[in-house]
């Protein structure tokens, strides 16, 4: 038996016998042979502190460090026990070539000269506009500033973290971070609380721990969502509706909140106002926003994966701004502050700098490049449309891959692999949802021969004659960071609001599984083992559409989707409203499919 809780950690440090004790750790070491190393959480932007605990240079354990800003003396399950997952067998311990479709290991040195002639010869041979750098949202700081420095002295934008979005259409106008407007330890002062495409539990384990304490204190919560996500707190009034209303159902709680707070509405949503159908449970929400003291609007991560993002983003802007709330997005990975903020997109440079736009995530894989140069990541696991990335790596010339792991996927995509340490073998910093700076030092000894990610670019810039890559150390490198966001002219412009066309039949809710979210937490097998696991093999319908389509629980379903199709069986739910179908994201039984959110078809098997 387990206790099906994302935090369920919490209780080894409370029991005050030490009668609960940490499984995957017992009988592992003496107390007394264990040096504990300051380091921080890197799977979601709380930024937890804790402390891995190491013996002979392999990490053991990891327990919480107190930190009231982010997580007070908590830490989330898959920061406890991610660590578990860094001695897998598919770690990359040297750096490997690909010749004549055989890997071989090679010297760093043999390794650096060949990503560089490859990024030289593409840039000379195609153009710089043929790169493409797609890095994963947990990278550290230092590494989205050396990569972005490295793309933009080739003349190149095509650089992104944001690898799980679909709709960039509002790039212009986005602030130069994600906005989060009340701090961590503010969200529990809330006396109002809106989740809009968001389950916190799952997106940031902590948040959602902050939001039962502001419930526990009186707040009221109320959810927009394509699911009726189980929660450790009550809410409502809620609309739990499919992917493709969810715009509309914002929209009649946003024209709610025009008649009752007579704030006009911006020109730009006023189609989807008039358009939109609303009803007593918006006019008691849009009531009670605008009479809370401390409301708040929780944007969460599957809202930043929907294909129609920036119409909720705009929606949610507009509601919060009319009621007086804080608007709090729920970026993903550990570090997208940081992406933002160092300039690891295509539209802007560090501190939000004006800069020669390159293509966004999406667009690169939609246009396939040549080379790219994939930071931390599995390709068939780590962006939103997993089908259509693999199409666009098999289409280049060459793929290099800087990489803790590597799967048979990514070795059969890749031509160079460059193992990189994680950060619990590695030093760096990252930015968390309160654009607090989180520094992490090397607790682990890096395995084989990998290297921190900031010395890889800081070699291979200096391997291609770059200026700013003479860094001697990390505190160099910081020191032109800090210059670098320093009295910047920041880019403004407009937002270009288009609808997605919307397709009859189901749409796929596809949120992110809870331990899946990295290459590191997919490793760890006792995260793997949860009850909050073991539902990601399965695709949930509602009972009426699976009447229509003559399936029953338990039966097998062949799913459809973006040219790929699996077979996967079914399970009959309430919590889905008509018109989802419930198949997450960065599974074993859904990784060849398409995009999160979008149409998708399903069959008796």
């Amino acid at each position: 038996n387990s206790i099906d809780s994302e935090l369920s950690g919490n209780v080894i440090d409370l029991c005050p016998v030490g009668a609960l004790t940490n499984k995957p750790y017992r009988f592992a070491a003496r107390a007394w042979e264990l040096v504990a190393r300051p380091s921080a959480a890197a799977h979601d932007g709380v930024g937890s502190s804790l402390y891995y605990h190491v013996r002979r240079g392999k990490v053991l354990r990891a327990v919480p460090r107190e930190n009231e800003d982010a997580n007070e003396t908590w830490i989330s399950d898959r920061d406890r026990y991610s660590h578990l997952g860094l001695y897998s067998d598919d770690r990359v311990l040297t750096p490997q070539l690909k010749e004549n479709g055989e890997w071989k290991a090679v010297s760093w040195n043999e390794a650096i000269e060949t990503v560089a002639k490859a990024l030289r010869d593409t840039v000379n041979d195609a153009g710089a506009d043929q790169l493409g750098i797609l890095m994963s949202p947990s990278a550290a700081s230092e590494e989205f500033f050396l990569a972005q420095a490295l793309a933009r002295q080739f003349d190149c934008g095509n650089i992104d973290h944001r690898l799980r979005e679909a709709d960039f259409s509002d790039d212009a106008t986005r602030p130069t971070s994600p906005v989060f407007e009340r701090t961590l330890g503010g969200i529990e002062t809330s006396d109002a609380v809106l989740l809009v495409g968001c389950n916190p539990r799952h997106e940031a384990p902590l948040v959602g721990h902050r939001v039962r304490q502001a419930w526990r204190k009186g707040a009221a919560v109320s959810v927009i969502n394509p699911v009726d996500w189980s929660f450790t707190f009550d809410t409502g009034p809620d609309a739990i509706v499919a992917p493709q209303r969810m715009v509309a159902e914002l929209a009649a709680l946003a024209a709610a909140v025009e008649r009752a707070t007579g704030q006009s509405a911006p020109d730009q949503l006023r189609e989807v106002l008039d358009a939109a159908t609303g009803g007593p449970r918006h006019e008691e929400l849009a009531g009670r926003l605008q009479a809370a003291d401390l409301p708040l609007v929780l944007l969460g991560q599957f809202a930043l994966s929907h294909s129609d993002a920036a119409w909720l983003r705009a929606l949610s802007r507009y509601v919060a701004s009319a009621t007086g709330a804080a608007l709090n997005e729920l970026s993903h990975g550990a570090n997208s502050v940081g992406g933002w903020t160092y300039g690891a997109v295509p539209h802007r440079g560090p501190g939000g700098a004006a800069t020669a736009a390159g293509l966004d995530a999406a667009a690169m894989l939609e246009s396939p490049r040549r080379l790219y140069l994939l930071w931390d990541l599995e390709p068939d696991y780590d962006i939103d449309d997993p089908a259509r990335a693999v199409r666009a790596l098999e289409a280049a010339d060459t793929v290099i891959a800087v990489a803790a792991f590597a799967t048979d996927k990514l070795k059969q995509l890749a031509d160079v692999i460059l193992p990189l340490a994680p950060h619990a073998e590695s030093e760096g910093s990252l930015l968390n949802f309160n654009g607090d700076a989180v520094t992490f030092v090397t607790a682990g000894k890096p395995s084989g021969e990998a290297r921190a990610g900031w010395k890889i670019l800081r070699r291979l810039g200096g391997e291609l004659g770059l200026g700013g890559f003479g860094q001697a150390g990390l505190n160099e490198v910081r020191t032109d960071m800090l210059n670098a966001v320093q009295n910047v002219d920041t880019a403004a412009g407009e937002a270009r609001l288009q609808r997605t066309p919307q397709a009859e039949g189901l749409y796929r809710i596809g949120d992110l599984a809870i331990y899946s979210v990295d290459p590191l937490c997919r490793r760890s097998q006792p995260l793997q083992e949860t009850g909050l696991a073991a539902d990601n093999g399965s695709l949930a319908l509602n009972p009426a559409d699976a009447r229509q389509l003559g399936l029953g629980d338990g039966d097998r379903a062949r799913v459809r989707q973006d040219g790929n199709e699996t077979e996967i069986d079914v399970k009959l739910s309430s919590r889905v409203p008509e018109g989802g179908a419930w198949l997450r994201s960065a599974t074993c039984a859904s990784h060849g499919l398409g995009a999160a959110v979008g149409p998708l078809t399903v069959e008796v098997a």
